[in-house]
Parts: structure tokens; sequence; C-alpha cells
């Protein structure tokens, strides 16, 4: 008799790897390590628990990846403004 085996979610590991390569590197890692749990609980017949690290591991993926973008958009904004300060000083002497 053929046990019913649910497909294995996805682990995320991918973009978890370009959050912690690209974007932000503690967040990235914790999702590595949640993306890892996907596989481990999964060969061992847990499978609820390896469809909750999955979605730990797109979180702290899509954390990582938003706190990034933020960040440079902080950056951008923070050093254009002082160009455009720096611009205007000009002007005025």
């Amino acid at each position: 008799m053929d046990e019913y085996k649910p497909l294995m979610p996805d682990n995320h590991m991918a973009l978890a790897i370009v959050t912690t390569v690209c974007c932000c590197l503690p967040l990235g890692i914790v999702a590595i390590l949640k993306a890892n749990n996907v596989n481990t609980l999964y060969a061992l017949g847990q499978y609820d628990a390896a469809v909750n690290a999955s979605e730990e591991a797109k979180k702290w993926s899509y954390i990582g990846i938003g706190l990034a973008v933020v960040g440079w958009i902080l950056y951008i904004v923070f050093w254009g403004g002082l160009a455009v300060i720096g611009g205007l000083m000009e002007t005025i002497q």
C-alpha cells in the first residue's frame, strides 16, 4: 500500500542566496538556514513544518530585499540632497 506523500514545498534557496549576496547579508543567512530546514523537515516527514519553514525563508528573503531597496533609496536621496544643497550654495556665492 502506497502512502500519500505531499510534494515538497519550494525551499526558496535561490531567493535566499540572492538576498545574501546582493541585498542584506544577515537576513539572507537567516533565509538560507530556513530554506535548508525545508529539505530536512520534508525528509523527516514533517510536512507542515516544512511548509512553515518555506514561508519563513520567503518572508526573510523579502524583508532583506525590502530593507536593501529602502536603504538604497535613502542613500540616493541623502547624497542627491547634498548635491542639490551644494549647487545652491555655489549659486548664492
